[in-house]
């Protein structure tokens, strides 16, 4: 066997007990093997520590000590961890987590299959999967650790339909964290909370944020925050509400959404406090669910049994049947008589019970009951039951006959009944479980005042409850703008309907005068003054950075004092690119317009970003290139040389993680430049060829050149 195959083996096998077979996964911090674990015979998945990242001590005592920690965790809804360590392999320490390989799918990849078929989780499946992650991430909470990093990528489904938690290992122990400043944001921009944002500590409530999360975006389909910049991203969990979950998909009950917003409160303090109360508020909701069926016509039930009185017997007595209603409906047991009588019935009266539910209260005369159903052969605990009964019944005689003689007295016929004699009245209170009163279909209730729709619903026998208030600067009472269950759904009695009802604020319309102002702190404030909460976008567009450029309502619009007002911000002609050459990155283009004259001379500027040690001089191209791809002749550019940081050379075998490089371009067009459109593009080399580009981030196309990168298509004559 040659050294470099048996170095080759030696690589794929960690501390000579795991196989690495595949690549399952891969983030910024680690790659994710399926490996065979040879002593145990079983499958597992390994966690590697990226190479870049293994060269930090300080990153490796972290790994270490947070899989460590996450290893205590024993739960049906975590992955389990069994194993770390480190293995030195053609002279590199590689550090590793074994874990439980799980068979299944990400959370992530299941919603995004979802979004494509254009069918979303059900209420029932979204609410169920985040029940099960918050209660893992409650297990982990109850022992002092903070998950950190909550994703849906971070979650995989079983194909039996558990959810399963990994990547406890970024997680830290909570206790050991209360003293401690975050200098480094930890988490996933699209679903870190508003603290993380700013770099505060995660606390369980941080957890809560990101669950939250995952469970808006099963029920809607998106992100609440989408946006290309992490800074934005960040900004906008800290100072946009999300959109209205019922808006995005109006099947989602005014309850699920009240629970759903208080986990994506911008205050900790405002949300459950760990994921364990989120289980158990989630537990309670599908529990209600179970019990109460609001928002789907609802079937009667089957009668479990019933009983067959005589309607009409000698002496002028009557008998009826009352019903017990299903657990929905809160109407008790009724007694009912036979006709108008001033007698009561005794609180001593005798009570005869069947195996039905069935109960008599003082019953005169014979008494038959029958199933629904009859079993094949000799019931014995039926007879020994039925004689019982009987011996009950005969012990009613002597009752009966003094009941007779106080209502009719010697000499008098029992059937002669004259104007001022009373005849008995039998009471009878049947319990059995039988058939529900008729549906009661919803009115809509939309535009009218809520106390006007609570009378409306209390005389059809249902209940009012109002949800939620949403500010109207026009509202001069509350009505209601929404109802759940909708007009024309069927409930029972006692059923509630959920309101959400306008509420009065006063309002300032927006001011026109802001289009075209720079937006400044100061400005902000004044703003942030009048009462509006201020959210800030960007935008592409040549007018110089930071101009209000749009109003979101539009000038003049009366805007509530407690709504937030929208401002689109000029990006002075920056483009965001976020183009992956590791180990540098092309965050950004800047040009000052779009369209030039032939023989113009013209700027534009990138910003360059290490993301590592570089190690290597390269060279930096400018080419301008015709809509086919051919380069356009006579062009001259100053593109072919070093980089230059704001004119000062910065060769890239200097650069480190972190180095930014702001670098300017200078291109003069032909004189006898055809008019047309044509393509900027940018790149790296050295003696060995091209940095290669790894991912073209947010480029309008990807080029024709081989790794080279679209800056701008600009427009000539």
């Amino acid at each position: 066997m040659s050294d470099q195959t048996a170095n080759s083996q030696n690589a794929s096998i960690l501390n000579g007990r795991y196989r690495l077979l595949a690549i399952v996964a891969g983030g910024g911090m680690a790659t994710v093997y399926k490996a065979q674990d040879t002593l145990l015979n079983r499958v597992v998945a390994i966690k590697t520590l990226r190479e870049k990242f293994a060269q930090d001590p300080q990153f490796v005592q972290r790994f270490r000590e947070e899989a460590q920690a996450a290893a205590n965790l024993n739960h049906p809804n975590i992955v389990t961890i069994f194993d770390v360590g480190s293995d030195q392999g053609n002279g590199k320490e590689r550090n590793y987590i074994v874990m439980e390989f799980v068979e299944g799918q990400d959370l992530k990849t299941a919603i995004r299959e979802r979004v494509i078929a254009n069918e979303l989780f059900s209420i029932e499946e979204a609410v169920g999967i985040a029940r099960q992650v918050s209660e893992g991430v409650g297990y982990a909470h109850r022992r002092g650790l903070v998950h950190c990093d909550l994703k849906p990528q971070n979650v995989i489904l079983n194909p039996d339909g558990r959810a399963k938690v990994a990547d406890f290992g970024i997680a830290r122990a909570y206790t050991a964290m209360v003293a401690e400043r975050v200098d480094v944001v930890w988490g996933t921009p699209q679903y870190f909370s508003p603290e993380q944002a700013v770099g505060n500590a995660p606390t369980p409530a941080s957890d809560v944020y990101s669950i939250g999360i995952m469970l808006y975006e099963m029920l809607s389909g998106r992100l609440p925050f989408e946006s290309r910049d992490a800074r934005e991203l960040a900004r906008m969990h800290m100072t946009v509400e999300p959109p209205a979950l019922h808006t995005l998909n109006p099947s989602v009950p005014l309850q699920l959404e009240a629970i759903v917003r208080r986990m994506l409160a911008k205050d900790a303090s405002n949300r459950y406090r760990d994921a364990d109360q989120v289980a158990r508020v989630l537990a309670s909701y599908i529990q209600q669910g179970d019990e109460q069926t609001l928002h789907s016509p609802l079937t009667p039930p089957v009668d479990a049994g019933s009983v067959r009185l005589p309607a009409q017997r000698s002496g002028g007595t009557s008998v009826n049947r009352t019903s017990q209603t299903p657990s929905r409906v809160t109407t008790p047991p009724q007694i009912v008589t036979g006709r108008p009588s001033t007698s009561v019935p005794s609180a001593n009266a005798p009570r005869l019970s069947s195996r039905n539910g069935v109960s008599v209260t003082g019953s005169i005369g014979p008494l038959t009951t029958s199933a629904t159903s009859q079993q094949p052969g000799t019931d014995i605990l039926l007879w020994l039951l039925s004689g019982l009964a009987l011996l009950c019944v005969l012990g009613l005689i002597p009752v009966w006959a003094l009941v007779s003689r106080a209502y009719n007295p010697p000499g008098q016929s029992q059937n002669a009944v004259g104007p001022n004699q009373r005849t008995p009245t039998v009471f009878v209170t049947v319990t059995a479980p039988i058939a529900a009163s008729k549906p009661i279909t919803v009115p809509n209730l939309v535009g009218m005042s809520a106390v006007k729709a609570a009378q409306n619903l209390s005389t059809l026998g249902l209940q009012s409850r109002i949800v939620a208030e949403r500010p109207d600067a026009k509202a001069t009472e509350a009505i209601v703008v929404e109802q759940q269950p909708a007009a024309g759904a069927l409930v029972f009695a006692s059923s509630s309907v959920e309101l959400v009802v306008s509420k009065l604020v006063q309002s300032q319309p927006v001011p026109g005068e802001l289009i075209g102002q720079m937006m400044t702190d100061e400005l902000s404030r004044t703003l942030k003054t009048v009462g509006w909460t201020v959210a800030l976008a960007e935008q592409y567009s040549l007018q110089p950075e930071g101009t209000i450029i749009a109003l979101n309502p539009p000038a003049g619009t009366q805007l509530s004092l407690s709504d937030t007002l929208r401002l689109t911000l000029s990006s002075g002609g920056r483009v965001d690119l976020n183009v992956d050459m590791q180990p540098i990155v092309l965050d950004y283009v800047r040009f000052g317009q779009d369209q030039y004259n032939p023989g113009q001379s013209f700027q534009f500027s990138v910003q360059w970003r290490a993301t590592g040690a570089v190690g290597r001089d390269y060279r930096v191209f400018v080419h301008v290139l015709k809509q086919n791809g051919t380069p356009v002749d006579g062009v001259r550019a100053n593109g072919d040389r070093i980089p230059m940081n704001n004119g000062i050379a910065a060769p890239t075998a200097g650069w480190t993680n972190g180095t930014i490089v702001n670098d300017t371009f200078e291109v003069t067009l032909p004189a006898n430049m055809p008019a047309g459109n044509y393509r900027i593009e940018i790149g790296m080399y050295d003696d060995q060829g091209r940095l290669h580009v790894n991912n073209y981030g947010f480029t309008p196309a990807q080029p024709n050149g081989v790794n080279s990168i679209l800056l701008r298509t600009i427009r000539v004559g």
